[in-house]
């Protein structure tokens, strides 16, 4: 596969030969054939921006996101609204007119989680709005350390992995907030930084805040969803840093495959 953006060269992505790799790229090209791919430039992910966009889902959907600073707690609240919408639902149930402010929303929010000490802090991401899927392999296995150029399976759900809300530490309404990655819909999700994955510690927080969401789910289900879904992996590491340190807006033109 190979992703181009205006004026720079492809990045080019090598992805397992495997079963999930197979179905993966399946996804992928059925949705390229009857959707456009969506793509915005999370530089633009900043306080800013999630004001102008706070305003348009009050007037829109009658949202209540402005806030005089977003912190981890109240940006993993908000993130319920979409919960409640999408995740519950699917694209199905949302104006079309809609679908590019609830993906911005998304985005931004997680976006300014990550901080703004770099460029793109979140990873390099192209998706098409469609709830078709595939069911996960049982055989996938989810990987202790999530690398700089890993190519991930993207989140099926609006809802975070056991992963996700460790990082984030939010606890609260796990039973609707909590979705195990069991799917595969397309899109494209690079990695841009390296994170350590322990298991057993994100197992051992879920016990502590919330002993009988693991009874009901046991902890070997919770430890098998906590790692990094990858898939494959960029050619050239060194280029695709490159890419997300470009100075100009990055223009997304094509996915090749």
């Amino acid at each position: 596969m190979k992703l181009y953006f205006k004026d720079l060269a492809p990045i080019e992505l090598e992805i397992e030969d495997s079963r999930t790799g197979e179905l993966y790229l399946q996804a992928s090209r059925e949705a390229a054939q009857k959707h456009t791919p969506h793509y915005t430039d999370n530089i633009n992910w900043t306080h800013e921006k999630l004001v102008e966009l706070a305003k348009i889902a009050k007037q829109e959907l009658g949202w209540n996101w402005l806030q005089d600073q977003y912190t981890l707690e109240n940006t993993a609240q908000l993130h319920k609204d979409l919960e409640h919408s999408v995740g519950d639902h699917g694209f199905g149930s949302v104006p079309a007119s809609h679908d590019w402010l609830l993906y911005e929303l998304h985005h931004c929010l997680h976006g300014i989680q990550h901080g703004s000490e770099n460029k793109r802090t979140c990873n390099l991401q192209v998706e098409w709005f469609t709830d078709d899927y595939y069911d996960l392999p049982s055989d996938f296995e989810f990987r202790d350390e999530q690398c700089i150029g890993d190519v991930l399976l993207i989140n099926p759900y609006v809802g975070h992995n056991p992963l996700q809300i460790w990082m984030e530490q939010d606890y609260s309404e796990l039973e609707s907030t909590v979705k195990f990655h069991d799917r595969i819909k397309a899109g494209i999700v690079i990695s841009s930084y390296y994170m350590p994955i322990d298991k057993q510690k994100i197992l051992s927080a879920f016990e502590e805040n919330d002993p009988a969401f693991v009874n009901n789910h046991t902890p070997e289900k919770i430890v098998k969803y906590s790692g990094a879904a990858r898939i494959g992996k960029v050619k050239d590491v060194e280029y695709f840093k490159t890419v997300m340190s470009y100075e100009n807006a990055l223009e997304f033109e094509k996915v090749e495959f």
